[in-house]
C-alpha cells in the first residue's frame, strides 16, 4: 500500500512541484496535483475536495507567491474541515 499525499501550491511554483512530484513517485508515493487529475470541464472546488478526501497527507508548498494565494491559503482549511468530520 503506498502513501499518498495532496500537493498545495501555487501556479507560479508548478516547475518545483513538477520536480517534487516526480521524486516522490520515484520513491513510491502517490500525488494529487491539479494539472494531472483535474480536466477542463471539472468543478474546481468538487476536484479539490475529492482529491484531499482521497489521499492520506496534504503538503502546502511555501513560497513567497503561495503565502499570499488564495487557494493555497483555502486548501489547508479544507483538509482541516476534512480531518475533524
Amino acid at each position: 500500500m503506498s502513501i499518498s499525499v495532496f500537493l498545495s501550491h501555487n501556479h507560479n511554483d508548478k516547475p518545483f512541484v513538477r520536480k517534487l512530484a516526480r521524486d516522490l513517485e520515484n520513491h513510491g508515493v502517490r500525488y494529487w496535483l491539479d494539472e494531472t487529475e483535474m480536466k477542463i470541464g471539472d468543478s474546481l472546488i468538487q476536484k479539490i475536495r475529492e482529491g484531499i478526501d482521497g489521499v492520506d497527507y496534504f503538503a502546502v508548498v511555501l513560497s513567497p507567491d503561495s503565502i499570499n494565494a488564495p487557494w493555497v491559503v483555502n486548501e489547508p482549511d479544507v483538509a482541516m474541515n476534512y480531518q475533524i468530520s
